[in-house]
């Protein structure tokens, strides 16, 4: 109950859950692919990424903002849209982390300074996974902003409460 006098904290809790659910399948369409084909590392995280917009869309207009959309609004193409753009950032983040930046490097450094072997070798060997998931994490703010503030616009601070 106390949730519904915070609407924004709402939502992003709701668009968190929809974000978790199409990351996982995203994640997993990658992993499925990749781990078959590993010379297809950017495709499949192409393909994992379409698979969780679809998944995203869905959940996120008939249930995230099912309270801010009309009858006739054409939200697919907006989606599209903000989508498009997050994709495109999404798809050059990775490519930079997996040919420049090496960040799973980095986190195997850390984690080897804090004695976690384990982890740290884990890290130094998957690269590309943990590139995805650091661009998925930025997308999760990007589209949450575009999808909220574009897409499903939210309503004005007085119409908030009809």
């Amino acid at each position: 109950m106390w949730l519904r006098q915070y609407p924004m904290t709402r939502k992003f809790l709701k668009f968190g859950i929809v974000g978790a659910t199409s990351a996982g399948v995203s994640l997993g369409v990658f992993w499925l692919i990749a781990s078959q084909y590993p010379a297809l590392n950017l495709v499949s995280k192409a393909i994992g990424y379409i698979m969780g917009f679809f998944v995203g869309f869905t959940l996120n207009k008939f249930w995230t903002y099912i309270d801010q959309t009309e009858d006739g609004e054409k939200y697919l193409l907006k989606y599209i849209m903000v989508y498009a753009i997050t994709f495109v950032v999404y798809l050059v983040f990775n490519f930079v982390c997996d040919h420049w930046l090496h960040p799973n490097m980095w986190f195997a450094s850390l984690a080897a300074n804090i004695d976690q072997s384990g982890l740290s070798l884990w890290l130094s060997e998957n690269g590309p996974l943990v590139s995805n998931l650091l661009a998925i994490g930025l997308n999760v703010f990007l589209n949450f902003f575009g999808t909220n503030f574009l897409v499903f616009k939210v309503p004005e601070p007085d119409h908030l409460f009809e």
